[in-house]
């Protein structure tokens, strides 16, 4: 893979979250960058929440996606496929310890129209407690 300076990118995320019947979307559009460097591609962007500003690296690895988010929000959680991975998110009311149980990752990038699409699917566990299935798409695209 070309190493990349940074690509402005327009992103989506969609969050959808399962715990037995009852289900909830969150969705989020941001501008970002985008970046090659090694065998990795990252995805950085800001979120504004209740908390305050919260940055966010993803990192995008062959085997492995790593979320990381630092501000109002700290998190650092790792999705390997059929693997329990342990993790962390803390706020200003606390810390507490996730896990992740990943059943997919997939992604996607067209070189020629500088667009991709990142998706996750995975059981978390929240201080030992599961805490629902999850899903995460991220689609982004140059701007």
């Amino acid at each position: 893979m070309k190493e990349t300076n940074g690509i402005p990118v327009r992103l989506r995320q969609v969050a959808v979250i399962r715990d037995g019947a009852h289900q909830e979307t969150v969705v989020l559009e941001v501008d970002g960058m985008y970046y090659i460097k090694g065998e990795a591609m990252y995805l950085q962007f800001a979120e504004e929440n209740e908390l305050g500003r919260v940055n966010n690296i993803v990192k995008i690895a062959p085997d492995e996606v790593t979320v990381l988010r630092s501000g109002a929000v700290e998190m650092r959680q790792t999705f390997r496929c059929r693997q329990e991975m342990p993790g962390h998110y803390k706020t200003v009311f606390g810390r507490w310890a996730l896990a992740t149980k990943t059943d997919a990752i997939e992604f996607r990038y067209d070189e020629r129209r500088k667009q991709g699409q990142l998706f996750l699917s995975y059981e978390l566990m929240l201080e030992h407690e599961r805490s629902g299935r999850h899903t995460l798409t991220l689609t982004f695209k140059g701007v």
